[in-house]
């Protein structure tokens, strides 16, 4: 089957390394795999380098309104012929969603994880009821959010979670009082939260470290609060990285105080390497970890409560460790890359 990937994000992200695995996966399997991108972006460059057949566009917000733009994408669709479409998000329907249809692309499926209602404009909705064949989510947490484009679908959204490859020789130490969080420096991961967390954390366990992975544009901001909260020598910016594991093994506890979070694919690195996770509940982390068996649900973006389980993790490493184990077999239970695969299969093949 020839399946074409529309990604026009610039930016590397948990999307984009996702969008990544399904296009590796799904060319084990013996699919044909297109990308149509962005001319600046991480997601091109990785899959040009990997030998994946690529079209790069210059692509802004009214690039659907840009004649030039249009017929190249044109070209590039006759060219190709895609059975399957799978757009990013609705960024790239806006943008498409018409070429694909005035091209004769049936079969289209368009993608969310972010957990926000959608802005139905006359476009939009146009294009959700007469172009899109389905929608994939991430977690029933997002399928929940948009409620609002139910009516307009032919399908029920479906809901295929993230999975990784749950094998590994290796694992975290445990027994450390290294505590990891993985993601953009930007509002929506919470990592202010972390910071006051931390404060706490250091009340009861001064020896205590925050490994920061991941950068953005509030770092700075962050450096400045780190300073302001006095806890300068506990915490560690590591920047960003697409090699991972060596900085999480080394840590005994994951947090995920994000403000929103479609789902948490960080979650699933830290429980391959047996870690336990503790996140807020209010996000699709409710999906992912189950409640003082794998780690812990925080009620109420409650910072204090965070610190007081990081800390009861920390000075019952046995317990945590348990719970690493159990987080790890959850993972190869539900949550595996070749589950997720499955089902995208199975969907393609019933549309």
């Amino acid at each position: 089957m020839k399946i074409l990937f529309i990604n026009f994000t610039k930016f590397w992200g948990g999307g984009e390394s996702w969008t990544y695995q399904v296009m590796d996966e799904l060319r084990k399997r013996n699919h044909s795999i297109i990308l149509f991108s962005n001319t600046v972006s991480e997601l091109k460059l990785l899959a040009e380098q990997n030998n994946f057949t690529t079209y790069p566009f210059k692509i802004n917000k009214l690039t659907y309104l840009n004649f030039l733009q249009v017929s190249r994408i044109k070209k590039a669709l006759k060219e190709t012929k895609p059975d399957i479409v799978i757009l990013n998000s609705s960024i790239e329907l806006k943008t498409v969603g018409l070429i694909l249809k005035s091209s004769g692309c049936s079969k289209i499926i368009c993608t969310r994880g972010i957990p926000s209602p959608m802005k139905m404009k006359p476009l939009k909705r146009y294009l959700f009821s007469n172009v899109v064949s389905t929608v994939i989510v991430n977690s029933n947490y997002v399928k929940n959010s948009i409620s609002n484009i139910a009516a307009l679908l032919k399908t029920e959204p479906e809901v295929i979670y993230h999975g990784i490859h749950p094998a590994t020789l290796i694992e975290a130490k445990g027994g450390t009082k290294n505590i990891a969080i993985i993601g953009r420096l930007s509002n929506e991961k919470g990592v202010d939260i972390a910071l006051k967390t931390m404060q706490e954390v250091l009340k009861s366990e001064p020896d205590a470290k925050l490994w920061i992975i991941g950068d953005g544009k509030e770092k700075e901001k962050l450096v400045r609060l780190t300073s302001e909260l006095g806890i300068q020598k506990a915490v560690c910016f590591h920047g960003f990285t697409k090699n991972i594991e060596n900085l999480l093994i080394q840590c005994s506890i994951l947090i995920l105080p994000s403000r929103w979070e479609g789902f948490g694919l960080v979650l699933l690195e830290a429980m391959k390497f047996k870690i336990p996770c503790i996140a807020f509940d209010h996000t699709a982390a409710n999906e992912i970890i189950e409640d003082n068996i794998t780690g812990y649900l925080i009620p109420n973006m409650d910072p204090v409560l965070m610190a007081k389980k990081i800390n009861y993790l920390i000075a019952n490493p046995e317990i945590a460790i348990e719970m690493g184990r159990k987080g790890n077999k959850l993972l190869t239970e539900k949550f595996t890359l070749e589950k997720s695969i499955d089902k995208y299969e199975k969907l393609f093949e019933q549309l």
